[in-house]
């Protein structure tokens, strides 16, 4: 039978039912392309660091500011923004917030300055940080608990065919046409992809139906808060070391590992297809064995980023690709199984604010990282920023490790299990 209406059900929560009685692929994929669009706007200057140098007069440190500049502001306006727009409509904000990504990429386009451009960069960061902290709840809106880990994976790919396509499209159209193209290429592609998701893109309830909203729970009183803020913290942490590296990695790339230029977009490119391919192994079977492939995960990233300096100074290239290769495998999933942790997490009264959360804390680790990555660029030497981020990597695998002893035995066992007759009984009143 078709779902009907009840009273105080709104049309987004009859589109959320129909939506998980049938996996919405197709506003999955819409809404991938749009992370990914949004992803390339927050990281494409890392792949361009040395045309903006050169463009702007300014040191490579100066540069990777954009990036940091871009997180912070993120980090400030993303939870405040989460409680103001809580009202308007979950669609419409993805839609609002994504065209001002489009014209933020215009301004960058046009701009006569670097403080311009720092500017056109803030602009990018508002409407990132409000995309954000509702594209990371929406797709637990669409699916049923057990489809979480397969509907994150999705939309997650976005971020990875982000590093595949847009860094090394971007940083090969950067030195063929300058990086101004670059920006110009992601402003047509939002245009495009906005009509696509105004037609494709389901509409969700951005609040629970009036009933739950009767049983009001204070934020303290949520027993799974702290759950939500321990993941907070291993985001920040996992983000910070891998981004401390990931900033600098086309410098380092061309001045540590001596890799000629032309070979950088082929680099990053590899790394991003094995990246793509780690997000599709984790959304089938993340729901498994969440703790060892996560525990496991980091583990093999802590080795890799101390191995690639030792093959660079060894003068083995052959081993640098590998190694950028498999980090590029390994760490693709992590912040898919991070996003699914947090979703699976929080309760459905918090997601909203769960994820305004972990947009915070991803922030917070991208522009950490890339401050601390340029502090030790200047104060140490290139050649060290894997094995710091190594030690990030390090300090969050023993977090996660002894957050799972001290809580598994107490917790019930995070990945929800099914509940197809409960859905099925909903769907039909």
């Amino acid at each position: 039978m078709a779902p009907k209406l009840k009273h105080g059900q709104d049309a987004g929560q009859l589109q959320a039912h129909r939506s998980k009685d049938n996996f919405p692929l197709v506003g999955l994929v819409v809404l991938s392309a749009a992370i990914f669009i949004s992803m390339a706007t927050e990281f494409l200057p890392a792949g361009l660091i040395p045309q903006l140098s050169a463009d702007f007069d300014r040191s490579v440190s100066e540069v990777g500011n954009l990036i940091t500049v871009f997180a912070l502001t993120v980090i400030v306006s993303a939870a405040p923004l989460a409680i103001l727009t809580r009202r308007i409509p979950r669609k419409g904000m993805v839609l609002g917030s994504f065209a001002i990504i489009g014209v933020a990429n215009l301004m960058t386009v046009v701009s006569p300055t670097f403080e311009v451009l720092l500017v056109a960069r803030v602009l990018g960061a508002v409407a990132h940080g409000a995309f954000w902290s509702v594209v990371a709840a929406y797709p637990a809106h669409l699916v049923r608990p057990s489809q979480l880990g397969k509907a994150t994976a999705v939309t997650a790919a976005g971020g990875s065919v982000s590093g595949v396509v847009g860094i090394p499209l971007g940083n090969a159209l950067g030195q063929a046409f300058g990086w101004r193209v670059s920006f110009a290429v992601l402003a047509a592609l939002v245009l495009i992809v906005l009509v696509l998701m105004i037609r494709l893109l389901p509409a969700v309830a951005g609040q629970l139906p009036a009933p739950a909203r009767k049983a009001k729970v204070r934020d303290g009183q949520d027993s799974t808060l702290p759950a939500v803020l321990m993941v907070c913290l291993l985001i920040l942490l996992v983000v910070a070391a891998q981004n401390g590296f990931g900033t600098f990695q086309v410098v380092w790339l061309l001045d540590v590992a001596d890799f000629a230029p032309g070979a950088i977009p082929v680099v990053l490119l590899a790394g991003g297809i094995a990246s793509a391919v780690g997000v599709a192994l984790v959304g089938g079977l993340y729901g498994r064995f969440p703790r060892r492939l996560f525990l496991g995960g980091m583990a093999v990233m802590v080795a890799m980023l101390c191995a690639v300096p030792v093959a660079a100074a060894t003068g083995s290239k052959a081993g640098v690709w590998i190694l950028i290769i498999l980090m590029g495998a390994v760490f693709g999933g992590i912040p898919v199984m991070l996003q699914t942790r947090m979703m699976w997490s929080a309760s459905p009264r918090r997601r909203n604010l769960a994820a305004a959360l972990q947009t915070t804390a991803f922030n917070v680790g991208i522009g950490g990282g890339a401050f601390f990555g340029g502090l030790a660029l200047e104060e140490t030497s290139l050649a060290v920023l894997p094995y710091w981020a190594a030690g990030g990597m390090f300090l969050a695998l023993v977090t996660a490790g002894i957050w799972e002893i001290y809580s598994g035995p107490a917790r019930r066992k995070v990945h929800p299990k099914p509940a197809k007759n409960r859905i099925r009984h909903r769907a039909e009143e």
